[in-house]
């Protein structure tokens, strides 16, 4: 192991190793360093990027990412190419000739050996296809850059076994292609990765519920950008299963009989990330929390993806450089799955909610959301498809599409500042939506529900397409042409009393079907037109005329 082979003058760029890491992982053997060779195929979100581009409508559709999300992505490229460039591995070896594991050899032990050794230290691991054991957590820091790849790799937990998977203050990063298995037992597995410069995450995969157990197990992937500079970028990570309906905390009153605390998050960004952290189309299943991003002094942005019956909340976010941008959200209790372990199903103990803003004491706010398609079937408990706490501070909110068929819940609630757990920031508390479309069968409560010390906060250029909707569904938010109804632009309910004028001005329904320029020409060009008219005519004019119009 301790036999280096000399270093490359090629550098492996992070798109030359993804094109062809399907040849690496299949041939299994020892490649020569920091050599990857393209196949001229196309990496999957490359193409999403390249296909959006071609369609510029899609930047402005509920469930797709904006153009702002793909501009959010471009600054850290450029920031990481200007810091350090592509990452360089002095070795890109076969995983299993290089660690000397066998048939049943645990891959931990083999890990923290090479790494107490220095034998980590600028090497990219490939495992070829196969089923690796786990048997423990463990800890590891390579100097340099350092890297795992694993198409159709498989890295599987003993029964019952929930562990820590630490590779932590790495400088550069890269992780891709590998599965985590923890369906035998109650096993789960939580993976830190941390960072001081810039980690790539792409396509890595958990199977299995990972019950909770009443132990404090940690979240399934827990990202942490060291300091201001650092990033992390995490493309597809997926995690379908989850059947947590517990609660990672129980506040208030005594729970109820047979709840189980230690319900597992999907991902976790805390305290310890200053960076920036980037998921991108992200698929994540019935975890308690989705991803849970509120307790961070850095950003954290979602750019696409898909959360479907996460308890808790889908997403938890704060900061004004965070965002949370085409995603699709999903609730409904009657896909929750019948062998779910537990007493209980998603919504039937705790609010369940889709999104939710706060700041666990941070002082932080001004987050966005963008383009977010939420659609919300059936769940016995809700407190609101998105709720900004009394903590989180001003937000924007733009171009989302809120289904709701959950009677007695408002599409979207905004507490007054300050309540809660944690003090309002300082500054503004206005939130502002535009472009909002609130549709459904939901009735028996407002489709927004505000609050009077937020006064600033405003609804502009929405639909309010509940049955029966009306001014009175949007309540203690000022609003701007609003309009209600199938059509969008009835301004009162229909059974008010008709001759009675509105509070409610003529509706311009400028957020689902935009009104298209007529055949005449508008703005300049009319009075561009005009112009020419009336030069045509006085120069047509008789002299005589012509003198008395000058006149």
């Amino acid at each position: 192991m301790s036999d280096r082979p000399p270093k490359s003058d090629l550098p492996t760029t992070r798109r030359a190793f993804l094109r062809s890491s399907v040849g690496i992982g299949a041939s299994g053997t020892f490649v020569s360093a920091g050599v990857a060779k393209s196949s001229g195929t196309i990496d999957p979100a490359t193409k999403r990027t390249q296909e959006t581009l071609r369609d510029g409508s899609r930047f402005e559709t509920p469930g797709q990412p904006s153009r702002a999300a793909y501009r959010a992505l471009a600054q850290i490229e450029r920031n990481v190419a200007q810091r350090s460039g592509s990452p360089t591995f002095d070795r890109v070896v076969s995983a299993i000739e290089y660690l000397g594991i066998g048939p049943n050899d645990p891959i931990d032990e083999a890990l923290e050996r090479a790494d107490a050794a220095g034998d980590l230290d600028g090497v990219l691991l490939d495992f070829p296809p196969g089923t690796y054991r786990l048997s423990d957590g463990f800890s590891i820091s390579p100097d340099g850059d350092f890297g795992i790849v694993g198409p159709r790799a498989t890295f599987r937990l003993d029964p019952d076994l929930r562990c820590e998977v630490k590779i932590h203050d790495l400088s550069r990063g890269l992780f891709e292609g590998f599965t985590f298995d923890q369906r035998a037992g109650r096993a789960a597995v939580s993976v830190l990765l941390s960072t001081d410069g810039h980690i790539d995450a792409r396509d890595l995969t958990y199977r299995g519920t990972a019950a909770a157990v009443d132990d404090d197990q940690g979240a399934l992937l827990r990202p942490v950008a060291e300091n201001r500079t650092a990033s992390i970028r995490i493309d597809d990570l997926h995690a379908r299963g989850g059947t947590n309906a517990g609660s990672h905390a129980w506040v208030g009153s005594d729970p109820p009989p047979n709840h189980v605390a230690g319900g597992i998050v999907g991902a976790f960004v805390g305290r310890a990330n200053e960076g920036v952290v980037q998921f991108v189309d992200p698929v994540l299943h019935g975890w308690e929390n989705g991803l849970y991003a509120t307790r961070t002094r850095g950003a954290v942005q979602v750019i696409g993806g898909r959360f479907v019956n996460n308890n808790n909340t889908a997403v938890r976010i704060s900061g004004a450089e965070s965002f949370c941008d085409g995603a699709t959200i999903v609730l409904d209790a009657q896909r929750w799955p019948d062998s779910h372990p537990g007493a209980f199903t998603i919504g039937e103990i705790q609010g369940v909610s889709a999104v939710r803003l706060e700041t666990g004491g941070l002082d932080k706010s001004g987050t966005q959301l963008r383009n977010l398609d939420v659609r919300a079937y059936a769940m016995q408990k809700c407190p609101g498809l998105v709720v900004y706490r009394g903590s989180a501070g001003a937000g924007r909110m733009r171009r989302c599409r809120l289904t709701n068929h959950l009677d007695g819940t408002p599409a979207i609630v905004i507490d007054p500042p300050g309540a809660g757990p944690y003090s309002a920031p300082p500054g503004s508390q206005a939130v502002r939506m535009d472009h909002i479309e609130i549709r459904g069968s939901m009735t028996s409560a407002p489709a927004v529900r505000g609050s009077t010390e937020r006064p600033n906060s405003l609804l502009a250029d929405s639909c309010i397409r509940i049955p029966d909707a009306g001014p009175a569904d949007v309540r203690a938010v000022r609003t701007r042409n609003v309009g209600y109804g199938a059509d969008c632009t009835a301004s009162q309910r229909i059974d008010s009393q008709f001759g009675v004028p509105s509070d409610v001005p003529a509706i311009r329904n400028t957020t689902v079907q935009p009104p298209s320029p007529g055949p005449g020409l508008p703005g300049l060009g009319v009075l561009v037109g005009l112009g020419a008219i009336t030069a045509y005519v006085m120069a047509t004019l008789p002299p005589i005329l012509r003198e008395k119009f000058r006149s």
